[in-house]
């Protein structure tokens, strides 16, 4: 059984996923064939949407970190809508809110052209 959901919106500029559960060391090599996938199609701009996160663990952040890194190599862009106090804080106290780019949700669904394309839900 999985403590993790996706899901996984496409539109014409960018591809939004959002988490919900758990991230922690039991769902990254199953989260990395997603993204692996995901990142394949080359996203100008990729969204992590963390607010249906309850639990992140230190393998979670270095995932969302690696994701970062794949984007910025490639001239890509990683935007991260903060998840609930608890999830947050994490990144807060690793001092990554410096480091990633944190949006407000509005922000995310303000833009683009609102087509739905996406896969939708996938646990």
């Amino acid at each position: 059984m999985t403590n993790l959901s996706l899901d996984i919106q496409n539109s014409s500029d960018r591809v939004v996923v959002g988490l919900s559960g758990e991230l922690d060391i039991a769902e990254i090599s199953r989260l990395r064939q997603e993204f692996d996938q995901i990142e394949a199609a080359r996203p100008p701009l990729l969204v992590l949407d963390l607010r249906g996160l309850s639990f992140i663990d230190s393998s979670g952040l270095r995932f969302v970190l690696e994701t970062d890194v794949r984007a910025r190599k490639d001239a890509r862009r990683l935007q991260i809508i903060p998840g609930p106090d608890a999830v947050h804080r994490v990144f807060l106290i690793a001092l990554l809110d410096t480091r990633l780019d944190f949006v407000d949700a509005t922000e995310v669904d303000g833009g683009g052209d609102g087509a739905q394309g996406g896969e939708g839900e996938r646990t």
